[in-house]
């Protein structure tokens, strides 16, 4: 496990290189970037000592706590003898995980060695190992003045182990009131056709009380440039939204030049920054890329060509992130609203998950803001409005706006019920018009403007004839219709009755009737006068009349009281009256020759007459009799004097008469 005092010792140091046999540098690390470790010593885990391979070390080996000369590879200093720290190792979030615990002889030993073979020449290598102090302060060793720090030499030899191509000491490091595990490292370059080299960690102290430390995580790296991958405008990541895919990506890799003098690329790929894939062809310093989902892009850097294949020889870029985030969902619309006309505006609304914001908008792309982050928008004018979405994390818009309508609560005109006769015998009209709910009707005087006759009712009482407006208000927005409902009423009169003709003058009766023809639900009134006048009978088509006058009738609507502009005049037939209701009641035939030699009814239109004897035997008979008995038979024999009796149908066989007449020869 790591432990809780861990401290990275970083020295910056511009490092010079001489090569020859007895090369030199001080320690310090790469200046540049490291690339991912070619060689890494930890020295596994467990809870049993164990022994490093044969020629790892000049040290001996014991499974418990070292002496002078000695070591062991444990996973703890816990309960040791020496008045040491107590300590686990340092490789991070392992489990008993060991390190190589030394307590440093009187002479000069190595306390590790290994060949690293693979390596690429001309290669900048940066070698390190995690290092700490096991003596405690204060201590045995430090109280008494006594203590030994340690002092290791870091070496780099050539593969016959004849050539130092590198090496570094510690300097004195002694003891501290806190385990701290320090890093210490070696930057070296390898040389023409050298792939092969020996690291080496020397003992450089003295042995006595002290010089007593811990060793792990041993590693070798790679050593270069720091390069940055950035965008056109310097940026190191990017967001963009899912509407901007395909996304044409420019990217530049730029070296600092801390440590190569040439730069070769090899660019590449990650759909999860773990995989990483060669895009074909990109060996330049830039790359354009065209972009459809998140991924991330880095570039292989070698200070030579053909170390670009080996990831022993070569580093890698900084990372270059682009994030593809998803656009909104376009809100949800709360529903259209209706435009509260007795305010000036319609509230409307929409939904959004959290982290969204709405923005809304007077079209449905582009347009003008109208008002940014926020739910609801207080229309002040009829039309539809636009909500679009905005993800307060991405800055990624949806690509649809939502629609959200402020309504025209304009309310339909009323629907009229129809004209109304005006009543006459009331005096006034009731108009009537239809509305649907949740509208009232209000009565005007004029089709625009004009007078509030009635407020609220669907029904409007006048006592005058003309045209009425109805306008529709709804109860709840207060708009009216844009236009008014007309219904009018005016007297209807009914027409004048219409004459059944003038009538002849009925001798029997000694009158006639008069009569006119008028519509369902009309009544006839008759008059003596043409205007004004006396009223001699109400309601009734007939009038029967015993003078030859003219009467007039009226005609009058049951329903309204109406009566007709005009009065129909009906009378007996100028041509016709009591003068010619004469029937005689003698003939005298032969006794004053041309003098009342015939029975005469031709004024009567006479259909049939019979003629009887006073024992009431049928002596004569004659249809459409007009003046032919002379006082005969139906054989012509003469009849004797003395009373006969007759019976008659006249006027187009309408009536019948009975009476005498007498012969007197």
């Amino acid at each position: 496990m790591l432990n809780k005092f861990l401290s990275l010792k970083v020295v910056i140091i511009l490092c010079v290189f001489s090569f020859s046999n007895e090369a030199n540098a001080q320690l310090g690390f790469c200046t540049g970037s490291s690339g991912d470790p070619i060689f890494s010593e930890d020295f596994g885990t467990g809870t049993i000592n164990s022994v490093l391979p044969e020629g790892t070390t000049t040290y001996y080996y014991t499974d418990g706590f070292p002496d002078d000369g000695f070591y062991t590879l444990g996973n703890g200093s816990f309960g040791n003898g020496f008045d040491w720290h107590q300590v686990e190792d340092h490789t991070p979030n392992d489990t008993d995980g060991k390190f190589l615990m030394v307590n440093a002889g009187f002479s000069a030993g190595e306390f590790y060695r290994t060949t690293i073979t693979g390596l690429c020449e001309a290669t900048t290598y940066e070698f390190s190992a995690w290092l700490l102090n096991l003596v405690k302060i204060p201590g045995f060793c430090h109280d008494l003045g006594i203590e030994i720090p340690f002092d290791v030499r870091f070496q780099i030899w050539d593969s016959t182990d004849t050539n130092l191509l590198a090496s570094g000491d510690t300097g004195d490091v002694y003891g501290a009131a806190d385990p701290t595990w320090e890093q210490y490292g070696l930057v070296f370059q390898t040389l023409a056709g050298q792939d092969e080299v020996i690291l080496k960690m020397i003992n450089n102290g003295d042995g006595g009380c002290g010089n007593d430390l811990a060793i792990d995580d041993i590693e070798l790296k790679t050593c270069g440039d720091i390069v940055v991958v950035t965008d056109e405008v310097d940026n190191t990541s990017a967001d963009i939204c899912n509407s901007d895919t395909p996304f044409s990506l420019a990217l530049t890799a730029t070296p600092d030049y801390a440590v190569f003098t040439s730069h070769f690329y090899q660019w590449q790929e990650s759909n999860d920054g773990v995989t990483w894939t060669d895009i074909a062809g990109e060996t330049n310093q830039t790359l354009v890329a065209s972009v459809t989902a998140s991924s991330f892009y880095r570039t292989k850097i070698a200070e030579i060509a053909t170390n670009l294949n080996n990831d022993q020889c070569l580093l890698f870029s900084d990372v270059f992130e682009i994030t593809v985030n998803a656009n909104p969902d376009a809100p949800t619309s709360s529903g259209d609203m209706p435009f509260i006309c007795n305010i000036s505006e319609a509230q409307l609304s929409v939904t959004v998950p959290s982290n969204i914001e709405v923005n809304w908008y007077d079209n449905a792309v582009a347009g003008n803001l109208l008002q940014a982050n926020s739910l609801n928008y207080t229309a002040t004018a009829l039309g539809t409005y636009y909500a679009e979405a905005v993800d307060t994390l991405t800055g990624c818009v949806s690509t649809s706006r939502t629609a959200v309508i402020a309504l025209s609560a304009v309310p339909e005109p009323p629907i009229s019920n129809g004209d109304e006769d005006f009543n006459c015998n009331f005096n006034e009209a009731t108009l009537s018009v239809s509305a649907p709910a949740g509208v009232t009707v209000n009565w005007y005087d004029n089709a625009v403007g004009g007078n509030l006759l009635l407020a609220n009712s669907l029904n409007y009482t006048t006592t005058l004839e003309g045209t009425f407006y109805a306008e529709a208000v709804d109860d709840i927005t207060g708009c009216v219709s844009s236009a008014r409902t007309a219904v009018g009423t005016s007297v209807f009169a009914p027409n004048e009755p219409i004459s059944n003709g003038d009538v002849d003058y009925d001798c029997v009766a000694q009158g006639a009737v008069l009569s006119v023809s008028v519509p369902s639900g009309i009544t006839v009134n008759w008059y003596d006068s043409e205007i004004g006048g006396i009223l001699v009978l109400a309601n009734s088509t007939i009038y029967e009349v015993s003078d030859q006058e003219i009467y007039y009738a009226e005609a009058v609507n049951d329903l309204t009281g109406c009566i007709s502009d005009f009065r129909t005049a009906v009378s007996i037939s100028v041509d016709s009256g009591p003068q010619d209701c004469f029937i005689p009641q003698g003939i005298s035939p032969g006794v004053s020759p041309g003098q009342n030699d015939n029975f005469d009814l031709s004024n009567f239109d006479v259909s049939k007459i019979e003629i009887f004897n006073r024992n009431g035997t049928l002596v004569y008979s004659k249809n459409n009799y007009k003046d032919e008995w002379e006082g005969q038979t139906n054989n012509g024999d003469e009849l004797p004097v003395g009373t006969y009796f007759y019976t008659m149908i006249y006027d187009g066989g309408a009536k019948q008469h009975s009476g005498w007449i007498y012969i007197n020869r």
